[in-house]
């Protein structure tokens, strides 16, 4: 299956950010639902993106993370970017990577707050 994000994303702007932004998308599109399916997910970044901001890939799929693991997660989920602009690809490639980072680092206990303990 294939869903085309450029529809949850404001008319008037180039980016997804905030995870409440992201939880609403998620709720929109059944995602804990599809996490229970068969069958793998591509989320298309439309190719007018200018950035997709870890906090609304968390809002948008922590919870796919938690439920599958981040192994089976990977397998299921797919992140297509569709831009041709190479520095535009690399740069919402690094945010997607910066939210599956904290992601993992949630799940495993490793956050800041666990320097000060």
């Amino acid at each position: 299956m294939e869903i085309n994000l450029k529809s949850y994303r404001p008319s008037n702007s180039t980016s997804y950010s905030g995870r409440p932004q992201g939880e609403s998308v998620r709720e929109k599109l059944k995602l804990s639902q599809i996490d229970k399916e068969d069958g793998e997910l591509s989320l298309v970044i439309p190719s007018d993106t200018t950035s997709f901001n870890p906090s609304f890939f968390l809002g948008l799929l922590y919870d796919s993370i938690k439920n599958l693991g981040m192994e089976k997660f990977k397998k299921k989920y797919h992140l297509l970017i569709e831009t041709n602009n190479e520095a535009l690809k690399q740069a919402i490639k690094k945010n997607i990577e910066d939210g599956l980072r904290n992601a993992d680092n949630s799940l495993n206990g490793r956050n800041a707050f666990n320097l000060f303990q």
